[in-house]
């Protein structure tokens, strides 16, 4: 699957320009800082910008998990407790040799990657789950009380 550069995201958002792109692109060659970082210094934009860009450009190479053909193991889900599941909307899966690899949703992507990769020993590995399906098998796995459910989801 081709991939999508984050300045082509930012272009098509609006952002920058492609002159700015291939400004940031030149001395990025020459300083090897991060695209963002040079988006951040040279054009003021927000890192929370620079962050959107970068969630929707994994989306968009990762695509969306169906959480019901996805294999679930026990063992996985013990890996982070009942709070920490709603806190973060983060469902672990099951193991791929040395990786866990986890579910979790667009919105959440950056809290529940920065949360996994303190708190997990071993490497992690996110996929992207609809928002909705991803409540129902925390709901499923973590149950908790409709309560906390509804606000967890505003967090």
């Amino acid at each position: 699957m081709k991939g999508i550069r984050i300045g082509e995201l930012l272009v098509e958002q609006g952002l920058l320009s492609a002159s700015q792109v291939n400004t940031i692109l030149a001395l990025q060659r020459r300083s090897h800082r991060p695209f963002g970082d040079l988006a951040e210094r040279l054009y003021g934009l927000s890192p929370n910008a620079i962050e959107d860009a970068w969630v929707e450009q994994y989306v968009r190479l990762a695509g969306v998990v169906d959480l019901d053909e996805q294999e679930i193991e026990i063992d996985c889900l013990r890996r982070i407790n009942r709070r920490q599941a709603w806190q973060f909307h983060l469902l672990p899966l099951n193991q791929e040799g040395s990786e866990i690899q986890m579910a979790t949703n667009s919105d959440n992507l950056v809290r529940a990657l920065n949360f996994a990769t303190r708190s997990v020993e071993d490497p992690v590995y996110m996929v992207i789950a609809e928002r909705e399906q991803l409540q129902e098998f925390l709901m499923k796995h973590y149950p908790v009380p409709r309560h906390i459910a509804q606000y967890a989801e505003t967090m």
